[in-house]
C-alpha cells in the first residue's frame, strides 16, 4: 500500500478515513490520529450483493500517543457505481438511505438492550456507503456456511436465540423509554418488498405466475382457472401481511435471514459453534415476529419434508428463548401470548411462501453467475432483476439440469396453501 494511496473507485476519501478511525478507536478528536495511507479494493467474487457492491478498506494509521503505525481493515458496502441502471434503481428505492439510517438511529438502541453483539459494528454511514466491521477477518472466528452445507440443531438454536434477542430488545426499547418505534421511525422502516411500485417484486410475481402456469403437476382445469383468474390479484395485495399489525404485538424484524446474511461464530481453540451474527438491514421492518422466524426456517432447509416435520420444535424453541430474553429484560413473559404467536404464524405463512418462490430462483443461480452477468452484460442482468425473468429461468435450466425442480417446488407449496394438490 503506497503512502497516501487514494480510492480509485471514488467511494472513500481521506476525511472519511479519519471519521472511520475516530469511531473505531472511540476517539474524541480526529487530531489524535493520522492516516498514513489507505486503499480500497474489490471484495472477492464470493462476496456479491444483488443490490450493492462490496469492497474492502485497508488503512495504515498512527495515533499521536504512539510511535508505531497499525493496520486496520474494514468492510465497505456501496450503492452500485459500476452499473448505472442498478445505481439509479437503488437510489429510487432509497435502500441505502434506509440501511444507513437503520445503522445510525435504530441498531445502537437495540444493542443497548441485547446482551451480546448481534450484527457488525458500523463506523461510517452515508446515503450511498456504509463502512462496517469486517466479519471475514480470520481473528473474528466468523464463517458463512458453504453451498449445500446442512444446518445442525445448534445452528437453528443459535439463530433463533439471535432473533429472540432482537425482538425482545426492541420491545424493551419501546416500553422502558416510552417510545413508539412505528411512529418515530416510520420514515426509515418503510417497506418496498411487497409493493406494486417495486420492480423487483413485480418481476418476481410475473416469474412466479409463469412457473405456476407451466408447472406440470398443476395443469388440471381447476388449478389453471385459479392461477389464471385469481392468483395474480392475491399476490399483488400482500402488503397488509407485512405492515405493522393493529391487533398483534409488533417488534423490529430483520426479514432477510438467508445463508449469505448469517455469520457463524466458532471457538478459536475448539472450533465449537458458539454464536452468530446477522448482516444486511435493507428489509428491516416493524411487524409481528413470526415472519422473521419463518423466513429463517424456510430459507435454511434443503429438504421441505424435513422442514415441515421440524418447524414445530423450532417454533417452540424460539418461544422459550424469547421468554428468557423478556425475563432478563424484566418484561412480562406473556407480552406475546402463545395463542397470538400461533395466529401470527398462520398470518405470515402466505407472504413467506411467496417470497420463497420469488427468491429461490435467485438463490439457486450457479456460483458466480450473477456477478459475471452484472460485469459483462449489465443490461440483460437488469432485465432479469427488474423486468422479466422467464428467459433467465430457461437459460439456467439449460445449464443446470437440477435448477428447474428447485424453483418449481416453492411454487407447488403456494398452490398447496390454497388447497390444490400436485397431480402426476
Amino acid at each position: 500500500m503506497e503512502s497516501n494511496a487514494e480510492d480509485n473507485f471514488g467511494i472513500i476519501s481521506k476525511k472519511d478515513c479519519l471519521t472511520i478511525v475516530k469511531n473505531y478507536l472511540k476517539l474524541t478528536d480526529e487530531d489524535e490520529v493520522q492516516v498514513l495511507a489507505y486503499e480500497v479494493s474489490r471484495a472477492s467474487s464470493d462476496c456479491v450483493g444483488f443490490i450493492g457492491e462490496y469492497y474492502k478498506l485497508k488503512m495504515e494509521i498512527q495515533e499521536k500517543k504512539s510511535n508505531e503505525a497499525q493496520t486496520l481493515k474494514f468492510f465497505v458496502k456501496s450503492a452500485p457505481i459500476t452499473n448505472a441502471s442498478l445505481g439509479a434503481d437503488c437510489e429510487r428505492k432509497a435502500l441505502f438511505v434506509k440501511e444507513s439510517e437503520v445503522y445510525k438511529q435504530i441498531l445502537p438502541n437495540i444493542q443497548r438492550y441485547a446482551e451480546a453483539d448481534l450484527y457488525p459494528k458500523s463506523y461510517l454511514m452515508r446515503s450511498n456507503v456504509i463502512v462496517l466491521e469486517d466479519f471475514s477477518l480470520a481473528e473474528k472466528n466468523l464463517k458463512q456456511m458453504k453451498e449445500g452445507e446442512e444446518h445442525t440443531i445448534k445452528h437453528y438454536q443459535l439463530f433463533l436465540q439471535l432473533l429472540a434477542k432482537l425482538h425482545a430488545s426492541s420491545l424493551a426499547w419501546e416500553l422502558k423509554e416510552s417510545i413508539d418505534i412505528n411512529k418515530q421511525f416510520k420514515h426509515i422502516l418503510f417497506d418496498q418488498q411487497f409493493t406494486s411500485t417495486n420492480e423487483w417484486y413485480t418481476t418476481g410475481i410475473k416469474g412466479l405466475l409463469y412457473l405456476t402456469q407451466s408447472h406440470p403437476q398443476f395443469q388440471y382445469p381447476e388449478a389453471q382457472e385459479f392461477i389464471n383468474n385469481k392468483l395474480c390479484s392475491i399476490l399483488n395485495h400482500l402488503e397488509e401481511y407485512v405492515n405493522p399489525s393493529k391487533t398483534l404485538r409488533n417488534v423490529l424484524c430483520h426479514r432477510d435471514s438467508w445463508t449469505c446474511n448469517i455469520f457463524w461464530e466458532y471457538n478459536q481453540e475448539t472450533q465449537e459453534l458458539i454464536g452468530c451474527r446477522i448482516i444486511d438491514f435493507q428489509l428491516m421492518r416493524y411487524s409481528p415476529p413470526a415472519i422473521d422466524v419463518l423466513n429463517f426456517l424456510y430459507n435454511t432447509y434443503h429438504d421441505p419434508v424435513l422442514r415441515e416435520k421440524e418447524i414445530p420444535q423450532h417454533l417452540k424453541y424460539y418461544r422459550m428463548a424469547f421468554r428468557q430474553e423478556l425475563k432478563r429484560l424484566e418484561l412480562p413473559e406473556d407480552i406475546i401470548p402463545d395463542k397470538e404467536f400461533e395466529e401470527d404464524c398462520q398470518r405470515a405463512l402466505l407472504p413467506i411462501r411467496v417470497l420463497r418462490a420469488i427468491c429461490v430462483p435467485l438463490m439457486k443461480l450457479p456460483h458466480g453467475w450473477a456477478d459475471m452477468m452484472r460485469a459483462t452484460n449489465p443490461k440483460t442482468f437488469d432485465i432479469y432483476m427488474n423486468s422479466d425473468r422467464r428467459e433467465m429461468f430457461e437459460r439456467i435450466s439449460s445449464m443446470d439440469s437440477t435448477y428447474r425442480a428447485k424453483i418449481l417446488y416453492p411454487v407447488q407449496e403456494i398452490m398447496e396453501y390454497f388447497g390444490f394438490k400436485a397431480r402426476a
